[in-house]
């Protein structure tokens, strides 16, 4: 269990050097990564073409709470999303449970009925070509101090590997940790390798300051694109 707010190691498939932005818990923390090296990926100057969005309901917007403080949906009925959660349940928060949704009205949280979960879903790409992710984590308040979540983005075929994603050149992980106390923004980029026109791109409770199975590690925000000024 996290004791304090530290930073977590990055994985990559090959040898990669990090780059990170020494930032307070509240701001940003970059990272990126591609078959060789990676570095903190910044907006360019001026606008740039126009954003195509590669993810699918990365904001948990549906399906709609209703009136409901939060809901235990069955992956099936989440769209675009798959979990590895035991009972294949994915958790679905509103502004309700205490905690303001980073963008729209809700989020999600991955332990949904077991703990070190992940949410993941598959995004169309383009071989051999940087796409630029970014997404906002948070702890799941459980006591009466701090508390101290640490979750992870993955590129690979992990948690379940069904061949519906092909030509993985590099897996590429990086995990943060976050405070119950606000949104911190983690964001970076990934390379494609040879052939890969399918991604899948996985959200994973690695550490939650909770001892409650179904406890922890909210994730909102979740965006993809290949134009870096759009993130």
């Amino acid at each position: 269990m996290l004791k304090h707010n530290r930073m977590l190691p990055v994985i990559g498939a090959t040898t990669m050097l990090a780059t990170l932005l020494g930032a307070p818990a509240h701001a940003a923390e970059a990272a990126g990564g591609g078959s060789a090296t990676f570095q903190a990926a910044r907006p360019g100057p001026g606008p740039g073409p126009a954003c195509k969005e590669l993810t699918v309901n990365g904001g948990f917007e549906t399906p709609k709470l209703g009136g409901k403080k939060y809901n235990l949906f069955d992956e099936d009925d989440v769209p675009a999303w798959g979990t590895d959660d035991p009972a294949g349940k994915i958790e679905i928060w509103s502004g309700a449970m205490g905690v303001p949704a980073r963008f729209g009205t809700q989020f999600a949280e991955l332990n949904a009925t077991g703990q070190g979960n992940s949410i993941y879903q598959d995004i169309k790409t383009r071989p051999n070509t940087r796409i630029y992710w970014s997404f906002w984590i948070r702890a799941r308040d459980s006591s009466g101090g701090k508390d101290i979540d640490a979750t992870q983005i993955h590129f690979g075929k992990t948690p379940k590997d069904d061949g519906s994603v092909n030509g993985v050149g590099s897996a590429f992980a990086y995990a943060n940790s976050s405070d119950d106390v606000r949104w911190k923004r983690l964001h970076g980029w990934y390379k494609t390798g040879p052939g890969q026109t399918s991604t899948r791109v996985t959200l994973t409770a690695v550490d939650s300051a909770a001892t409650d199975p179904g406890y922890g590690n909210l994730v909102d925000g979740l965006t993809i694109v290949e134009n870096p000024n759009c993130i």
